[in-house]
């Protein structure tokens, strides 16, 4: 029994630290989610975790990026399909343009409806965009001769990591650049007779293919999008979950940890009052000495 120093109840406030410290970490996890709050709670498992988050996060941008790139190329295909209309009604003029039966008035009438069917395709070249970006009148590097076979190309990031990316091609389909590979659908404003019906025909069907070619590419495009979207969506919600495995509080566990750390906290208190009564006993044991 000493005086100076009451280690029962030393040893007992030492304790009680410890289990404060436990229900402190307990409440922290219940008010936050996560049993990881700080580097020093696990120091790999943060690593781990913000690993995943920076894979997570770029996931999110890259399937915002893949549905960009369908409404994006589904613009296109929307242009796409006004030039075939309008391709496929300067042929069908082209070919009544043949008839020896016409008047001179019935080839200008043809004459001008061409005309303003080569207009309405460069209309449509010029202003078909998406997000400030020309789709079908692709920029023209005026020191090179242009291809349509090799056109300017866009990336489009469609993964968290370095080279997860698809090149789109960006068509000029302007009249001067729509061809059988020697003669422009351009000749045909207000030469149609000049050029003759065969040559004419020759012409415009090399444009409608350079046109379904374009046609084809973006719909494969497309359909690479909307897959990969489907597959990025599933790969974010696996590393989400293993994530969450590693960083996410278990709220039941954690309300078990509070409520023990609480009992044990009660306990400790009433043991400190008991030993705190020991300096009281060897006054008495004194007083008792006194009194003899």
């Amino acid at each position: 029994m000493r005086l100076n120093h009451n280690l029962a109840s030393l040893n007992i406030y030492r304790e009680h630290t410890k289990v404060l410290a436990n229900q402190s970490k307990a409440l922290g996890r219940i008010s936050s989610g996560y049993k990881i709050n700080g580097a020093k709670d696990n120091p790999n498992a943060i690593a781990s975790s913000e690993r995943m988050r920076m894979q997570i996060r770029g996931l999110q941008m890259a399937q915002r990026n893949a549905q960009d790139g369908v409404s994006m190329l589904q613009t296109a295909e929307g242009g796409l399909n006004s030039i075939t209309s309008m391709l496929q009604r300067i042929r069908e003029l082209t070919v009544q343009a043949g008839n020896g039966t016409n008047t001179p008035g019935d080839k200008e009438n043809i004459q001008m409806e061409i005309n303003q069917m080569i207009e309405g395709i460069d209309s449509i070249t010029a202003n078909t965009e998406f997000n400030g970006t020309t789709l079908l009148n692709g920029e023209k590097d005026l020191t090179k001769k242009y291809d349509n076979n090799s056109p300017k190309k866009m990336d489009m990031t469609i993964g968290a990591n370095v080279g997860e990316k698809v090149e789109i091609p960006i068509y000029d389909l302007s009249s001067n650049n729509l061809s059988d590979g020697a003669n422009s659908l351009s000749e045909l404003k207000d030469g149609l007779e000049g050029l003759g019906t065969d040559k004419a025909l020759s012409i415009i069907d090399g444009a409608l293919n350079t046109v379904l070619g374009a046609s084809s590419k973006y719909g494969a495009l497309e359909n690479k999008f909307e897959s990969t979207y489907e597959r990025v969506g599933e790969i974010h919600d696996k590393i989400t979950g293993a994530e969450s495995k590693i960083r996410d509080a278990d709220l039941a566990e954690e309300m078990m940890e509070f409520t023990r750390s609480s009992v044990l906290i009660d306990a400790g208190h009433a043991m400190m009052v008991q030993s705190n009564k020991f300096p009281q006993d060897i006054l008495r044991v004194l007083e008792n000495v006194k009194s003899r």
